[in-house]
């Protein structure tokens, strides 16, 4: 793990291991997430704006929205590296953007993310100007542009329901935003799973906590090639998050 020559690029290397494949030996979807997220945490505790300085300020840092691609798939035991730097910094939110490459310097996954700050106690967004002067902002180096704000629901051709269970739970008491993906993944029907996730874009809208019930509503769009899909995962009738996925 390092900061490549200084340059506010974060370089890690990483192994898929065997808890993080699924069928014929590929990683699961929400693998991608986690690795993503982790290099992110690695990266700011390096830097000194990460959770444990977040956590002294009664603030901690939560996903908005994230959006990837995935151009080739890893594998079991596969080499990767990954590389994420911080592409923005606002008062309330910085965007942070991520590849993943193979042995060959191939990218594998591209992607961007849109961080905010949470007051812990009021629950609502706040300041993260506290670390503007230690953040090494790189807003040369693009992937697939800013998470955008996504549509919801025309028509639902898809639904089931889920309760939030104390595994689902992250250190701030919420739902783990990666449990969100997999969520909609194990609700959609199996002739769209026979397909390949391509691309995935996901807005954070708002928390879900322990015992807490949602319905998982789809809207299930085929193509030429496999489906695009909208997903709302909806809390007490409003959405709590919007997932477009791409399945060819």
């Amino acid at each position: 793990m390092k900061i490549s020559d200084y340059t506010g690029v974060w370089q890690e290397e990483q192994v898929v291991k065997s808890f993080q494949i699924g069928p014929n030996y590929i990683l699961k979807p929400t693998a991608i997430a986690e690795f993503f997220q982790e290099a992110a945490g690695n990266h700011s505790n390096a830097e000194k704006f990460g959770m444990r300085e977040m956590m002294a300020l009664g603030k901690a840092w939560v996903l908005g929205s994230i959006k990837y691609k995935i151009n080739q798939w890893p594998k079991w035991s596969d080499n990767l590296l990954i590389e994420t730097w911080v592409f923005d910094v606002q008062k309330f939110s910085s965007q942070r953007n991520f590849i993943m490459k193979n042995q060959k310097e191939e990218v594998l996954i591209e992607g961007s993310s849109n961080w905010f700050g949470i007051d812990l106690k009021k629950r609502k967004p706040t300041y993260i100007d506290d670390f503007m002067d230690v953040v090494h902002v790189r807003e040369d180096l693009t992937t697939t542009g800013k998470p955008d704000k996504l549509r919801g629901l025309e028509r639902v051709d898809h639904s089931s329901q889920r309760k939030a269970v104390f595994s689902d739970l992250d250190p701030v008491n919420h739902v783990n935003n990666i449990k969100y993906l997999e969520w909609m993944i194990d609700s959609l029907p199996a002739e769209v799973k026979k397909k390949s996730l391509s691309q995935v874009e996901t807005n954070y809208l708002a928390e879900v906590r322990l015992d807490e019930e949602v319905k998982i509503l789809s809207e299930i769009n085929q193509v030429e090639n496999g489906f695009n899909i909208i997903t709302c995962i909806m809390k007490e009738e409003k959405p709590a998050c919007i997932l477009h996925t791409v399945w060819e």
